[in-house]
């Protein structure tokens, strides 16, 4: 099981959408070198991505999102895991994704990635 954390929450995707494109593709480097600074740290090293994995992602956050935006606002960071080696697409034949909230003070984001 690889196991990453990042010390800051998904956004909700409600200020996503309305975002100039400009600022939304900055935000997407942004998830990536999060992505990349968490795999690092955990010293994960893949030769080949995972074809098929269960990734559950944890929002640790100040409040409280209802699911659409829950779930909307992981998109940068699959996408990132991705493009970072970990896995081979984000599409439903290749991934089981679950998105979890917690109130907490410290937003951070866990994501939790088992090989299927």
């Amino acid at each position: 099981m690889i196991e990453l954390t990042i010390p800051q929450a998904t956004p909700s995707l409600n200020p996503m959408l309305g975002q100039f494109w400009a600022n939304r593709v900055k935000q997407r480097r942004q998830w990536q070198w999060l992505v990349r600074a968490a795999r690092l740290e955990a010293k994960v090293f893949l030769s080949a991505p995972l074809p098929r994995a269960k990734v559950i992602i944890t929002r640790h956050g100040r409040r409280v999102l209802d699911q659409d935006n829950l779930y909307g606002g992981t998109k940068m960071l699959t996408d990132s895991l991705v493009r970072e080696g970990l896995l081979a697409d984000d599409s439903p034949d290749h991934i089981e994704l679950t998105v979890q909230q917690q109130v907490t003070k410290s937003p951070r984001t866990v994501v939790r990635i088992e090989a299927l």
